[in-house]
């Protein structure tokens, strides 16, 4: 008797529900929001501290945010209520709880 797969019984899903099926299991959030905090980030904290920040990882509701001088890291430290709050809004869940930021000069 020779390998058979299972049956299909769910039929295709889309690519983002199994995307978003994984991410739950590694707890991150969904594909969609995960877009929205890499993909546009300038949109979301503005184009001078984008200029001087980026957004690492997203893992259990924290964000990790990376800064290019600890002078940047006061600042976003100081607007990470607003941005976490925004993000949450955005995303219409409790994506984001925390916000770590860490010094990395560019």
């Amino acid at each position: 008797m020779g390998w058979e797969p299972l049956p299909n019984r769910s039929g295709p899903r889309r690519l983002s529900e199994a995307l978003d099926q994984v991410a739950s299991r590694l707890k991150v959030p969904r594909s969609q929001v995960l877009k929205m905090v890499f993909a546009a980030w300038e949109d979301l904290v503005g184009s001078v501290m984008a200029a001087h920040s980026s957004p690492v990882r997203l893992v259990d509701g924290e964000l990790v945010v990376a800064v290019d001088d600890p002078a940047w890291a006061t600042e976003m430290r100081f607007f990470s209520t607003e941005l976490i709050g925004r993000i949450n809004a955005i995303a219409k869940e409790e994506a984001v709880t925390s916000l770590t930021v860490r010094v990395r000069p560019g």
